[in-house]
């Protein structure tokens, strides 16, 4: 692979420490300017625009545990994990690997948007096409950006609502003007069906987007817009391209002899990266790529959420005791770069399945449901789930999702949609050691703040979290 500069280390470009020249104008010695298409590949296949850092959101949602002796420090974790809104979580934030990782992201999707078309060599279709992509990649990192630093969609209010910080140009001197919330959806429907046509039905690898990737993130935005209709048709229309699920219970089988050991850290085949069920991979994060499941665990109780063999537990988790007289918990256990940020077809069931039951068809939504359980649970301790009611397949639809999902930040993202939704927001309670802890719906702990940092850059950026 050719060296490429990849001005985007550290985030500076977007909130920066340091005033910088336009990408192009710079030749470090021995690395050369992108000319041809050949050039601009590496840009796309960079871990610097496959990386969703859903680190911190991911302990809002409790998705993983923090054990109690290490509750006791005063720190952004435990401020999070422990929803103590007392504290001022933005001073304690004076730099964000994951706001810093989007941006770096988007200035690389900018960078191939705004040039490929002028590049030396290939057609103008694979112009097009590699153009393409990279909308598909810039859309996915403003959406990543929007529903973590800012409110969730309302339509009553998003024309009003600040968002994130926008820029398309490719300059990185151009200071980014925080936009709306309704703004950044108009945008990335905008910029995905006119993608679209220039997709290919099946991409080089899961880096790349193709058809099925723009359908299934279609109907994931349109979820969190609250279109159900248009959710459960570009669902179908992505199942449609690759309905493809993982066979976790095969994996099983195969690994059988070292899964069945409780030991806290096993060496079995990687697979996320070629699985089938990808529609595009993204990192978990910046210094780990599987960053949200890196020494991670759960509450011993909250094994109960899994069924008698569900081999996703027993592939993943292992119990661990912290030490004499002190607490067991559920260590995760499996080393490979986990496609925390990307779109995978079970979420496509789940998406059909909840507008289903939206619908008043319960029992349809749980034959999606279903079909993706079959796959996951051994066949011996397997039954389908029924539902009669919405509320009761919703219950469900959210279980399944958070076995499938603990730890990648879709968890979180799903509190947040329906802390929005009347019907279903609630206040969560929860019990540490002595202590009893709340968070409601509205609470603008589910909004990341701003950092430090980023505040200080842009000095007309108003902080969402407040």
């Amino acid at each position: 692979m050719k060296k490429i500069m990849l001005f985007v280390l550290g985030g500076s470009l977007m909130i920066g420490a340091a005033s910088c020249k336009k990408y192009l104008e710079i030749v470090p010695k021995g690395e050369k300017i992108p000319q041809t298409l050949a050039d601009y590949k590496p840009l796309m296949e960079s871990k610097n625009a496959h990386t969703f850092d859903y680190t911190n959101q991911v302990v809002v949602g409790n998705e993983f545990y923090q054990p109690l002796q290490q509750q006791v420090a005063v720190n952004l974790t435990n401020i999070n994990f422990n929803w103590q809104e007392d504290k001022n979580r933005a001073e304690l934030v004076v730099d964000d690997g994951g706001y810093n990782s989007a941006y770096s992201g988007i200035f690389i999707y900018n960078t191939l948007v705004n040039n490929v078309p002028d590049a030396t060599t290939g057609t103008a279709a694979e112009k097009a096409q590699l153009v393409a992509q990279a909308r598909i990649g810039r859309s996915m990192l403003y959406f990543y950006l929007v529903t973590s630093y800012a409110k969730m969609y309302d339509a009553a209010t998003a024309n009003t609502d600040p968002a994130v910080p926008f820029n398309i140009t490719g300059d990185p001197e151009d200071q980014p003007k925080q936009v709306s919330v309704q703004q950044i959806y108009d945008f990335i429907l905008q910029e995905v069906t006119a993608a679209l046509p220039d997709l290919p039905r099946v991409a080089e690898n899961s880096l790349y987007a193709s058809k099925g990737t723009s359908y299934a993130f279609l109907a994931r935005v349109h979820l969190f817009m609250k279109h159900y209709s248009e959710a459960a048709a570009f669902a179908d229309q992505a199942l449609a391209e690759n309905s493809a699920l993982f066979d976790y219970v095969g994996y099983y089988n195969e690994n059988k002899t070292v899964l069945e050991k409780p030991t806290p850290s096993v060496t079995v085949p990687k697979f996320e990266f070629t699985s089938p069920e990808n529609y595009i991979f993204h990192y978990g994060g910046g210094i780990v790529p599987n960053q949200g499941f890196y020494a991670s665990s759960m509450r011993y109780a909250d094994s109960a959420l899994y069924d008698n063999g569900d081999v996703r537990r027993l592939v993943n988790f292992a119990p661990r005791s912290l030490g004499a007289n002190a607490e067991t918990i559920w260590s995760y256990r499996r080393t490979d770069n986990v496609n925390v940020g990307g779109i995978r077809t079970p979420e496509m069931y789940y998406v059909k399945a909840e507008c289903l039951a939206r619908n008043g068809k319960p029992g349809e939504a749980m034959t999606a449901l279903n079909t993706v359980r079959r796959k996951r649970i051994l066949p011996a301790n397997y039954a389908d789930v029924t539902a009669t009611t919405t509320e009761e397949a919703i219950r469900l639809i959210r279980r399944e999702l958070l076995c499938e999902y603990r730890g990648t930040g879709l968890h979180y993202l799903t509190l947040r949609r329906f802390n929005n939704d009347p019907q279903y927001k609630a206040t969560i309670n929860k019990v540490e050691g002595t202590n009893t802890y709340s968070i409601k719906p509205e609470s603008l702990m589910w909004i990341m703040p701003f950092s430090v940092k980023a505040l200080a850059y842009n000095k007309s950026l108003q902080q969402n979290s407040k």
